[in-house]
């Protein structure tokens, strides 16, 4: 995204006719932290202290890559997701037939638009896995500031990303679908924080005392 590009999202996303809001930008934020995940992949893949470990840090600036571009497509989605639900409801509702017609639109609009925040929740899910690994490489430098920029956007994307969903199972008829999926959104979110917590306490104990905790930062 160019200076041009970002500018006119910006003024897109501060606009009142609500196209684009917290969903697409918590995916733009997912894709800032998988591209900083990808460039501390991508100095660190040519060292010589690292030659022994290429293969693996070439495997996590492509699987970085393959996130940021997941959640770009996901800001896009997400920002057209519910445009259709709002269309449902203002289908006619005069006649029985008409009330049916207009739930049934309803609720596979729901159903669709639930889909992106429930794919960011995955998609964040693999992106902290990524910095578990790099992390738990015990890098030295500036760079490990990176890790922890990267760690701290994660948070805010998992926690929007749950409220997503919950946006529209509330409006869901279904409701065994409704527990299904918000059990699901509030497991990942549980099991994401937990393992940001323990990577954030890694790489902040790293920048306090310019050395790494003896504990694994790695999901055990």
């Amino acid at each position: 995204m160019n200076e041009v590009i970002f500018s006119a999202y910006l003024t897109e996303l501060g606009s009142k006719d609500g196209s684009s809001g917290g969903g697409s930008s918590a995916a733009y934020i997912g894709a800032m932290s998988a591209s900083l995940a990808r460039m501390v992949a991508d100095i660190q893949k040519d060292k010589k202290k690292y030659a022994d470990q290429k293969d693996k840090l070439v495997y996590l600036l492509k699987e970085s890559q393959r996130i940021r571009e997941s959640f770009e497509d996901l800001a896009k989605a997400d920002a057209l997701a519910f445009k259709p639900v709002l269309d449902a409801y203002k289908l006619p509702k005069e006649t029985l037939e008409e009330q049916g017609l207009r739930d049934a639109a309803i609720e596979q609009a729901l159903k669709t638009a639930v889909e992106p925040p429930r794919t960011m929740l995955d998609e964040g899910l693999s992106l902290i896995r990524v910095l578990e690994e790099l992390t738990s490489m015990r890098m030295k430098g500036t760079i490990v500031n990176d890790l922890m920029v990267a760690t701290l956007f994660m948070e805010s994307v998992l926690e929007t990303a749950v409220l997503n969903v919950t946006i529209n199972t509330k409006l869901m008829k279904d409701n065994n679908l409704k527990n299904q999926l918000e059990k699901e959104a509030k497991k990942n979110l549980v099991q994401g924080k937990q393992r940001l917590k323990k990577l954030s306490d890694s790489i902040s104990f790293f920048l306090e005392h310019n050395k790494w905790p003896e504990y694994q930062t790695e999901e055990e």
